[in-house]
């Protein structure tokens, strides 16, 4: 191995350090979260300093109430101290991974929500009960100021609210500050795949750099924000939009239990409403799963794109191929690694053309391996670099051997390859469904858990990612093996790169997903016995050897210097061109 050579294995291993770093973040450790918010984006208001100076006027004898609200998916509790949303329960069988208990999607405890009505007179926040059923829950404020009711209905993961004003003079904001509750195996990941989601209208669908500190000022209207975990969010739009605003995602600290502090402030469309000159503002929020079909639910513009299936092509393959596909195959079978396992048999039966195409350029690499060492002896010295690649090339000529035939078929298949590396992460329909040790398709699965954390790697072994890794190092040994060393001194020998390629990809994936690891490791052995089976029963290396070498004898017809081979007699010219001449 040559310096070069070392020199491009600590440059790869540099970028999966760099990658690791920058676009996988741990956690940055922090102080205690800031309480400060904006409610617009001239405005920035304490929520607690904004609670104590507008319960100024409140009566000190006030004792909140609270009520609920339930639906066959969902479960609200709202407090009469603000008129807002406590938490949010899921009642469809989603259950935390370390409690087992039902899904809460922000810890209440540290999670607050106001309305912000700037009308002239001071006013409080609290409210009294006025009706309560399981569906519909209507408060009336106390005090004087211009919000003076809130109706809230309930359906399925829907929460609507009706909030009326009086001499608001359009001028509302509405402030939801949400510390993630922690709900995944892997917090680690889970962080890094929550952040605050938004679609402004006219525009796409955009989002905060996912697991960091980072905001956003919203100048245009606004039609939903989402607090988005891996597989849950807590989303609030509006038809009308919000008309600016703040967002803010915070990593928390360490050794919190949090996944992600998310804030958000803005202001709020009000439309005067034919009941004595009151304004009105109507929002709706969702509580519930990633899922595609009840995103569907809100009526809201891209929301299904919350679920982050990957960019440009990539996104569209999985969500109009690959989900549908699996959404089918999961209405007639119950095991999810069951459907993971087909779903690599469909995918590499789709691939086999492409498998085959490249298995023959590599059998045809092979074959010409003796007469490429001719080459690299003939030319050992690097002054000799432009004769010996003029000779390859030759050869390869000659020969009628495409060296770039093996590299094409590879980058067909890689929007493929890549979108299924974003699908299993993302699919809400893996989470928590076991499959042999693995308790957890959608987090990582453990066969050893380690006293202690290895550095980019973690305090677990991987199961699936061990297999993965040494299908991968056998697959890679088997069509490698074989292969031509590198033909230009400088060069990097591919067949070492593909003893140390395992290597990374056991570090990379031990904490990603276990349906991933075990699509890649299925994929891997089919791969293998494809190769095997074309290698044994249709191609014929004795075979391509001898029609390379009939092709390289066949003597090559000498062009003149006008540019026809010699021999060749041009064409004659039509009787047409005669009479014209």
């Amino acid at each position: 191995m040559d310096r070069n050579t070392v020199t491009g294995f600590v440059l790869i291993f540099a970028m999966v350090i760099v990658y690791q770093l920058y676009f996988v973040p741990a956690p940055e450790p922090q102080a205690a979260a800031p309480t400060e918010i904006s409610d617009s984006p001239q405005e920035v208001e304490s929520i607690a300093e904004f609670a104590q100076s507008n319960n100024s006027a409140s009566d000190s004898t006030y004792v909140p109430k609270t009520a609920f609200l339930e639906s066959d998916l969902l479960k609200v509790e709202l407090t009469t101290d603000g008129g807002i949303p406590l938490s949010a329960e899921l009642l469809d069988g989603y259950l935390d991974y370390w409690n087992k208990q039902p899904i809460r999607l922000w810890n209440p405890n540290s999670s607050d929500m106001n309305w912000i009505a700037r009308g002239e007179g001071s006013y409080n926040q609290n409210f009294d009960l006025i009706s309560a059923t399981s569906d519909e829950v209507v408060m009336k404020n106390r005090g004087s100021g211009p919000l003076r009711t809130l109706t809230y209905t309930i359906d399925g993961y829907l929460l609507d609210v009706s909030a009326e004003f009086e001499d608001a003079r359009g001028e509302v904001g509405f402030q939801w500050q949400a510390d993630g509750a922690h709900n995944e195996k892997g917090i680690d990941v889970e962080r890094q795949k929550s952040s605050i989601y938004y679609r402004e209208q006219g525009r796409g669908r955009d989002y905060l750099t996912e697991g960091t500190d980072k905001s956003q000022n919203i100048e245009d209207p606004v039609e939903w924000v989402a607090f988005k975990q891996n597989y849950f969010s807590a989303i609030v739009g509006t038809d009308l939009g919000f008309t600016s605003g703040l967002l803010r995602s915070l990593p928390p600290t360490e050794s919190s239990d949090t996944s992600m502090t998310m804030r958000y402030g803005m202001d709020v469309k009000l439309p005067t409403a034919d009941l004595d000159g009151r304004e009105i503002a109507e929002l709706r929020f969702y509580f519930g799963p990633n899922d595609a079909n009840q995103l569907k639910t809100t009526g809201w513009g891209e929301i299904g794109r919350v679920i982050d299936f990957g960019w440009w092509i990539f996104g569209w393959i999985n969500r109009n191929l690959i989900f549908p596909f699996y959404a089918l195959l999961a209405q007639y079978i119950g095991s999810a690694g069951l459907i993971v396992l087909i779903m690599t048999l469909c995918i590499k039966t789709l691939l086999s053309p492409i498998t085959w195409k490249n298995y023959v350029s590599s059998a045809k690499m092979r074959v010409l391996k003796p007469d490429m060492e001719e080459l690299n002896a003939k030319f050992p010295d690097k002054d000799d670099a432009v004769e010996r690649q003029q000779a390859t090339m030759k050869l390869y000529r000659d020969s009628g051997v495409n060296p770039l035939a093996g590299c094409i078929p590879q980058l067909i298949q890689m929007p493929l390859l890549y979108a299924m590396f974003r699908f299993f992460p993302a699919n809400i329909e893996l989470r928590g469904k076991s499959f042999l040790w693995a308790d957890d398709l959608g987090a990582y699965d453990s066969i050893l858990d380690l006293p202690f954390e290895i550095p980019f790697y973690g305090a677990h072994v991987s199961g699936f990612t061990l297999l993965m890794a040494g299908s991968m190092f056998f697959y890679m040994g088997q069509t490698m093996s074989q292969q031509a060393a590198p033909t230009q001194p400088g060069m990097p020998d591919m067949r070492i790169m593909a003893k140390i390629m395992p290597l990374f990809m056991l570090f990379f994936f031990n904490k990603f997903a276990s349906g991933l690891s075990l699509y890649y490791f299925m994929a891997n052995l089919v791969t293998i016995g494809q190769v095997g089976v074309v290698k044994r029963f249709f191609i014929d290396e004795d075979k391509i050897r001898e029609k390379i070498k009939a092709k390289q004898e066949t003597p090559k017809p000498e062009k003149k210097k006008g540019g026809l081979p010699k021999g060749s007699r041009p064409c004659k010219k039509s009787s047409k061109s005669a009479l014209m001449k």
